[in-house]
């Protein structure tokens, strides 16, 4: 499948429409309000931005990446606005050859780092955008959009973990067991930091859209510790590095790595 979609920046005003088509059914947007406009892909793509289609022999767009010139923590880099692959080509690593010639054109131009912005509750992003990339973060927005009506985001709040990925980067193999690590959210659902620990666990659910169908309540509750979790860890000092999935005990597990150079240090 992947062999006929050639990755690369959109240049003619279909193009950029093909783009936006993409991002309607990435997200399964109903909402036009969400959708770039084609003027703002235009004039970012021509002043230092960046809009990337994966485009088939047709000139459809199955992809779309789009991200623009911004300080990323005082250096200046891409502010990558959104990275997407409509359904049916989804799980064929189409994602990753977006973002890996995002990376490219961002190290040519000469700049140091790509910044993106992701839901902390989405295991498979996590696991993407930390491990497979070798991104890394160090800040959490919360309710970063305010209340969104598209299919992923409808009735939850938008907090957001900023992703930090060096140009220079390479993804880093932390394949270890979660057993002995210290929970930073214990079993009752408070939040318990000791900021001398190097290393911490930061579980979240194994799949929060399931959880959010079922028991509303309590994929509440769990967004809400997540949240206080995050906010204490990056301001004593940790940084999420990994994302973790172990099957001990017959339990499924997964959720993140936080570690603190300054407890290292």
């Amino acid at each position: 499948m992947s062999n006929d979609i050639l990755i690369r920046a959109a240049e003619t005003p279909a193009d950029y429409r093909a783009c936006q088509d993409a991002q309607r059914r990435a997200w399964g947007l109903t909402d036009e309000g969400y959708v770039v406009p084609v003027a703002t892909l235009v004039g970012a793509q021509l002043h230092g931005g960046l809009v990337l289609g994966a485009f088939l022999p047709s000139g459809e767009a199955v992809g779309v990446s789009f991200a623009f010139l911004g300080w990323i923590e005082e250096r200046l880099g891409l502010y990558s606005q959104l990275t997407g692959v409509v359904p049916g080509y989804q799980g064929h690593g189409i994602g990753g050859r977006l973002k890996h010639y995002q990376r490219d054109v961002a190290r040519q131009r000469g700049l140091a780092v790509i910044a993106w912005a992701f839901d902390p509750l989405q295991a498979g992003n996590a696991h993407f955008n930390l491990d497979r990339l070798g991104a890394t973060a160090r800040r959490c927005v919360v309710d970063m959009y305010g209340p969104r009506t598209d299919a992923l985001n409808a009735g939850a709040p938008t907090d957001r973990l900023i992703a930090e990925w060096e140009t220079e980067a390479s993804p880093r193999s932390k394949a270890r067991a979660i057993d002995g690590l210290p929970a930073l959210i214990a079993e009752s659902g408070r939040v318990t930091l000791d900021s001398t620990v190097p290393e911490v666990f930061l579980e979240i659910p194994e799949d929060i859209t399931r959880l959010r169908r079922e028991s509303p309540a309590l994929a509440s509750a769990c967004q809400q510790a997540v949240r206080q979790a995050f906010l204490s860890a990056f301001d004593a000092g940790y940084r999420a590095v990994a994302f973790l999935r172990d099957q001990a005990h017959g339990a499924r597990r997964c959720g993140y790595l936080l570690v603190n150079d300054r407890a290292h240090s």
